[in-house]
């Protein structure tokens, strides 16, 4: 039985009737659902993700005015009430001290995995955002793995209506925050020629990270045309690609090709002919005015086919001053890369600071832009 129809019968059969037992007050004054981490949420889960926060779980959202009031009576009453397995599977739990995850309960603390919260609460511990609305800064430090979170997953219940507007929201990118991150995810693929330029001086191994680096970002790049979210672990990101659209899953397929192909030359021809199809999406998909592939700059000394300047440059245009003048050129998960900076919220959002910050470096005197 998959994750996400356990935990909803386990709502309405265990955790609906405790409510209008004991809090008949909030019958219809909650929503329900499983969003968040979890293979389950995403629909991906099978007998390889049953060891850890797996089982019968849910969210309850309680509105801000029954939070105070009713938070704890509620946690109290399911703690008492809830049963130790549903449908043969585990509905109570016990915490890894050393992964600091949830397990199924083996003897040492007994905890239920009903998270009881508000949609601004959970908003702002998980997403970082105290504000009705998410501003540009949001947009830009919240990773694309953590709106996944929040736009997978199934409601429940939901006579407000608070947090499914809020997953509409969330849905995907406003128009220029896409293309600002379609301009960065160009502009990373700079470096392709620099395989051919390892493997001509023999450095196989150079060439091969440079191959699968580049492959990765055009991964990035198909993500963003299909206005799919792309996953923070590498564990669901085939997966999701294939299941994007047919095309994407052709481009996959030729991706794959060039990350096991052992001739490197071959391997950019590959990643070349994926991206002049996307050149085509890009076009097909109007994000910008008609553009055409160029040939590559004398600085790639041949080794690589096109440039891709032209591209970033057309998005570059196309975005509204605010983000055109912005010193740092992406969001943050497309330049920063550590999980544990990329997962909490407590960390990704020191992260716009950086983005209204001038520097104070200025190069205006002799050799300064030498040095």
């Amino acid at each position: 039985m998959k994750g996400l129809d356990l935990s909803e019968a386990f709502y309405w059969e265990i955790v609906r009737p405790i409510i209008a037992r004991r809090l008949p007050q909030l019958l219809e004054r909650h929503a329900a659902g499983l969003i968040g981490y979890g293979s389950d949420v995403l629909g991906h889960d099978d007998d390889l993700s049953t060891d850890h926060e797996w089982g019968a779980r849910c969210h309850l959202w309680l509105q801000e005015s029954d939070y105070q009031d009713y938070a704890g009576l509620l946690n109290q009453a399911l703690d008492e009430e809830l049963p130790m397995l549903f449908k043969g599977q585990p509905a109570r739990f016990s915490l890894d001290d050393h992964h600091q995850v949830l397990v199924p309960y083996n003897g040492n603390r007994n905890i239920h995995h009903v998270a009881i919260t508000t949609v601004k609460r959970h908003k702002h511990v998980q997403l970082g955002v105290q504000t009705p609305e998410l501003s540009t800064l949001d947009w830009l430090v919240i990773p694309e793995q953590k709106l996944l979170e929040w736009t997978r997953g199934r409601i429940f219940t939901d006579p407000v209506e608070e947090i499914t507007e809020l997953r509409k929201v969330l849905s995907y990118f406003p128009d220029d925050i896409w293309r600002f991150k379609l301009k960065y995810a160009w502009n990373s693929l700079q470096p392709l020629y620099i395989a051919r330029l390892a493997d001509r001086r023999g450095d196989s191994f150079s060439a091969r990270l440079a191959i699968n680096r580049m492959a990765e970002k055009v991964v990035q790049l198909i993500f963003l045309y299909n206005r799919k979210y792309r996953p923070g672990t590498y564990k669901w990101i085939s997966r999701e690609l294939l299941q994007s659209s047919p095309l994407a899953e052709r481009l996959a397929g030729q991706l794959e090709s060039a990350v096991l192909e052992a001739d490197v030359s071959r391997a950019v021809e590959l990643i070349e002919s994926v991206l002049n199809e996307v050149v085509d999406i890009h076009n097909k998909l109007g994000v910008t005015g008609p553009v055409e592939p160029q040939a590559s700059v004398p600085l790639k000394r041949g080794m690589q086919s096109y440039s891709y300047d032209y591209i970033e440059q057309a998005l570059l245009y196309s975005l509204p001053e605010e983000l055109q003048h912005l010193e740092i050129p992406g969001a943050v998960d497309q330049f920063v890369t550590g999980d544990d900076l990329l997962i909490w919220a407590d960390h990704y959002t020191k992260f716009k600071p950086v983005f209204q910050m001038k520097s104070d470096i200025e190069r205006n005197g002799i050799g300064d832009m030498i040095v």
